[in-house]
């Protein structure tokens, strides 16, 4: 006998009817929806509720007058901004890079700047680097290279910090060879590419010139950045600003810290993107080739474009774990004013006595909502990049 959750029979007149007019179908007994759907409901909203709980934890001390954990609630009594505007004390707006000045023993706003200057110059080299080392695992054919897979694979089960001894004295050597940093006036740089602009643009925008257009409007877009650098020049002390040309690298130096980082994951982003490449049919090499392509056109016009969704989940991945790393940046650093957003916030609880646990808490509700607005926002190339490259 057919029991009430049952569907009526295909072809039936209630089936008919319910197709044509939309009706929805039978409800499911409670005992039957916690027996095949519920039960997963609730376990997914007691892992939610996990995930959550020390986040909700962290956004409410922010906000608690009581600089204190042991003694807070969960809900405080009463709430307070001065954790917030505490961070950014004795620290003005200035013309320059960074566009500030901070004259706080603790200044958080440069630390995050510096956290994202070096996360974003580490991630994209660690991109290019692998997206260069997959395309030659995936497609060239060359000897060596299954055992150079295996190699990279083994270098990687290895952590890091292992080799903080020889990182140590390399950096050492390295700014015993190199020295200071090498700076010029700012307009030694701006006329130059004032020059090499104009002649670019004067090719780009001839009326017989074969430029696409979004070709010519990436020169208006460099010109209206060297525009802007002119302006900046003009006003700021008469072109007198430093450009660095040469960056110093050894000991307490963000270009040592970033030539660290550049070992980290590119063996596993390599892997990753040489999965998604697999995927994608040799035969679009081979048209391409016989249309008279060389190697890099294959690269540049066709494996890069298609592979797109996973490397911008490897730029996005590379950038959190570089924002968010602690050990390598609190070894090699040891200046405040180069401190990363991981180190400084360190400074917050390195006193037992002294621990500013509200500020604490304050600056890391404002270090984590950058992350958290691009994870949102990309959410959906995010998943459609690794199932790629899990499934190629």
């Amino acid at each position: 006998m057919a029991t009430s959750d049952a569907l009526p029979p295909a072809g039936t007149v209630e089936a008919r009817k319910g197709g044509e007019i939309g009706s929805e179908a039978p409800r499911m007994r409670p005992r039957r929806y916690m027996r095949e759907i519920g039960w997963r409901h609730i376990v997914g909203l007691l892992g939610v509720a996990f995930a959550l709980w020390p986040i909700s934890w962290v956004a409410m001390s922010s906000i608690n007058t009581v600089d204190s954990l042991t003694t807070a609630s969960f809900i405080p009594e009463s709430t307070t901004l001065s954790n917030f505007t505490g961070l950014f004390e004795g620290c003005s707006w200035k013309l320059g890079l960074p566009p500030f000045a901070c004259d706080s023993t603790t200044p958080f706003p440069l630390w995050l700047c510096n956290t994202v200057k070096i996360a974003v110059i580490a991630s994209l080299i660690q991109l290019a680097l692998s997206t260069l080392a997959a395309y030659s695992f995936a497609r060239l054919r060359w000897k060596g290279r299954r055992t150079g897979l295996l190699v990279i694979l083994l270098i990687q089960m290895f952590p890091q910090f292992l080799a903080f001894v020889a990182i140590f004295l390399l950096l050492d050597t390295l700014e015993d060879t190199f020295g200071d940093s090498v700076s010029v006036d700012l307009w030694v740089v701006a006329i130059p590419l004032l020059i090499a602009y104009a002649v670019v643009a004067y090719l780009a925008l001839r009326p017989q010139s074969r430029w696409r257009s979004q070709s010519k409007r990436s020169v208006l877009l460099v010109g209206s950045v060297i525009a802007a650098v002119l302006v900046w020049g003009l006003v700021n002390d008469g072109f007198g600003y430093g450009v660095t040309l040469f960056p110093k690298i050894g000991l307490g130096t963000h270009t040592g810290l970033i030539l660290v980082y550049l070992s980290g994951a590119v063996g596993v982003n390599t892997w990753l993107i040489k999965g998604f490449m697999d995927s994608i049919p040799v035969s679009l090499d081979e048209a391409a080739e016989v249309d008279g392509a060389t190697q890099w056109d294959v690269f540049a016009k066709i494996i890069v474009p298609l592979t797109r969704p996973i490397l911008i989940v490897i730029f996005i991945l590379s950038f959190v774990g570089l924002y968010n790393e602690f050990i390598l940046a609190a070894v090699l650093i040891q200046d405040v004013d180069q401190f990363t957003f991981a180190t400084g916030l360190n400074l917050f609880v390195e006193s037992e006595y002294a621990a500013k646990w509200g500020a604490l808490a304050a600056a890391a509700v404002i270090g984590t909502t950058p992350i958290l607005i691009i994870f949102w926002s990309i959410q959906d190339k995010i998943v459609s990049g690794l199932g790629g490259a899990v499934k190629g």
